[in-house]
């Protein structure tokens, strides 16, 4: 079901904010409060509120469940990959890289790295959940 055309409107003017919004949390994480989680639930957020504003339908055409599914595949991967190059530097998820000024945007190391990578893992994760309900809830 469709909603109405004021909410429609709003939901494709708030989307965008709400994934710039989503994106600032996540990059500053290590600064400021808020990290890859917070970020990527803000980033799912996004697409949850133009579904419920436009229907499945419509968003499955742009938000695909198979680019949802590489995202979400492909970010846990990378998110292994980083914990297991902390191995070489000593231990799991060692911050091998090394930090400028701190209270900068680079000053985390490869803290600013993982919340990218949980950021993008949470987001495409709670969207794909999303999907899947909604799919299951089409069949009844």
């Amino acid at each position: 079901m469709k909603m109405s055309s004021i909410v429609r409107n709003s939901a494709k003017l708030v989307s965008p904010f709400l994934v710039t919004y989503g994106a600032y949390l996540v990059i500053h994480g290590h600064v400021s409060p808020g990290g890859g989680f917070q970020g990527g639930v803000i980033l799912a957020v996004s697409v949850i509120l133009l579904i419920t504003s436009h229907g499945y339908t419509t968003v499955r055409t742009k938000f695909r469940l198979e680019m949802v599914r590489l995202i979400e595949s492909t970010s846990i991967v990378l998110l292994i990959a980083l914990g297991c190059m902390g191995v070489i530097g000593g231990s799991f998820f060692f911050n091998f890289l090394k930090g400028g000024t701190p209270g900068t945007l680079f000053s985390g190391g490869t803290v600013v790295l993982v919340n990218s990578i949980i950021g993008l893992e949470v987001g495409a994760a709670f969207t794909l959940l999303f999907y899947v309900l909604l799919r299951r809830a089409e069949r009844a």
